[in-house]
């Protein structure tokens, strides 16, 4: 696992952050990217939870 899938992480999180911020500030619309950027985050960490418990046991990279 690289650091690539941990900045990918730091850009969802800036990312959902910023369209919070638009929702909170009156925009609807940015709700809605705001879940999306939520549900990309979760998916992500979860593929990067089960790499390192992969790699903590040992066995080989799943793909």
């Amino acid at each position: 696992m690289g650091a690539e899938k941990y900045d990918e992480l730091a850009r969802l999180v800036t990312e959902a952050k910023t369209e919070y911020e638009e929702f909170a500030g009156g925009k609807k619309v940015a709700a809605m990217r705001a879940r999306k950027s939520l549900q990309a985050i979760k998916k992500l960490a979860q593929e990067c939870r089960i790499e390192i418990q992969t790699m903590k046991k040992g066995e080989p990279k799943q793909q």
